[in-house]
């Protein structure tokens, strides 16, 4: 598996975390923008050339808070699309075998 792949692996990783962790109300939405939902991250992984699916879960993660406020009874039907798209792309990607990811 090259850097890269293990990179966007563990972003979706992070993605279906923090979407978990918004559904079940243990982070905020604003939270959820600095660490991963916010335009200057959708910019960084387009620069790093990371799979346009991965960055589009993030653009429509930005919306979130939008849609918790303009259609709340949407916000958490919108959550667990956007986890299993993320689920759906990391079943992809190849196990990882080594020992240790860091």
């Amino acid at each position: 598996m090259t850097k890269k792949m293990l990179n966007e692996k563990m972003l979706l990783i992070s993605i279906i975390g923090t979407l978990e962790a918004l559904k079940e109300e243990g982070l905020s939405i604003n939270e959820a923008e600095k660490y991963l939902f916010s335009p200057h991250m959708v910019q960084g992984l387009k620069e790093k050339k990371f799979n346009k699916s991965i960055i589009f879960i993030i653009e429509k993660g930005c919306e979130l808070e939008d849609i918790a406020s303009l259609l709340p009874q949407r916000y958490t039907d919108n959550i667990e699309e956007l986890k299993q798209e993320a689920l759906t792309i990391l079943r992809e990607y190849e196990a990882f075998e080594q020992k240790f990811w860091i």
